[in-house]
Parts: structure tokens; sequence; C-alpha cells
């Protein structure tokens, strides 16, 4: 009998042997599929739940978040900030944001929503040359070091073009057409 096995409960058709390229194209194939899932359900999550991300480009909040550090921040109300909170508010004049520690938290006349906050540095002497008044601010609720650098590195035009052409690769490597080969016999 040729092409079939027989077995206790009776014949059956021998599974021809998987070759290594296919092992290696399902491997690849669910590999690539579970990152592309699990960055989808983070994109998800962060719009959901309002969260956002910050690199830390300074070294001014080390050790606690180094420069290169990732931040996820999520807005807050002023009335809510207390002592002790790291934040990341706009910075006046500039388009980039600082993140730093709040020192004091005063009320604003004539605006009961909005606070003026001293803040300053964990690696710093003194504390911020002015106030910053904000209605709402970035409380910060996790931070990693060495992250943040990571992600600038990933979403740079070189990086996502290099992306893009290695998924694009695997996905016409994994579903190009096999060739048959004909048997002799």
């Amino acid at each position: 009998m040729h092409g079939t096995t027989a077995s206790p409960s009776g014949p059956t058709d021998a599974a021809p042997p998987r070759r290594l390229v296919d092992r290696v194209r399902t491997v690849v194939v669910t590999v690539a599929g579970s990152i592309g899932l699990a960055c989808l359900l983070g994109w998800v999550a962060i719009a959901l739940t309002g969260l956002s991300f910050v690199v830390v480009t300074t070294g001014s909040m080390a050790p606690t978040i180094p420069a290169g550090g990732l931040a996820i921040t999520h807005e807050v109300p002023a009335a809510d900030l207390r002592e002790g909170d790291v934040v990341t508010v706009p910075r006046p004049g500039s388009s980039l944001p600082v993140t730093h520690r709040v020192v004091a938290v005063a009320r604003v006349p004539g605006a009961t929503d909005a606070r003026s906050l001293t803040l300053r540095g964990d690696d710093n002497a003194t504390d911020d040359r002015d106030p910053y008044v904000v209605r709402t601010a970035g409380l910060v609720l996790a931070h990693a070091p060495g992250l943040g650098s990571v992600l600038v590195a990933t979403t740079s035009p070189v990086a996502r073009g290099l992306g893009v052409a290695v998924v694009g690769g695997l996905v016409v490597w994994a579903f190009w057409p096999e060739r048959r080969r004909q048997d002799a016999s």
C-alpha cells in the first residue's frame, strides 16, 4: 500500500514530511502576526484610555527618568495635582513640553480650574525659573529608562522605510506560491 499506513483503527493516508522552509514560513507568519496584533491592541488601548508617551530628552529628571527615558502620562485636571507628582506640561515659547516634579501647587485667582505649578527636575538644584499656569497636566503614571530612545529610533523615517520593506518582503515570501516538483515515478 503505497501512500497509506495501517493503524489499529484502519488505514490512513500518511502526511508528507513538512519541509524546513514550510516550518520557518509558519513561524515567521505567526510571529509577525502576533507582533502586529500586539501593536494594534496597544494602540487601541492607548487611544481608549487617553494615555500618551513622552520621550524625556534631557537629564534633568535623572536618576528617576534619565535622558532617553519614556514616560507614560495621563491627562488630569490641574486641581488634582499634588506636591511630589511628576507631570508633563507645555513649556511657554517651546514646542517641547517639560517633565518635572511638582514642588508647589497654588490656586490661580479668578480661575477655579487652573493651578500655578512650581516644578523642579530631580537632578536640578533649583526650581524652574517661572511657574507653569495650567488647567490640565500629563501625570506620569510609569516610566522606563532607554525606551524613549528606542521609540525615537524606530519611528524615524529611515526605520519606518526599512520596517515597511522588511514586512513587505516577509509577506511576499510567506505567500509566494511554491513550485511543485514532478515525481518521476
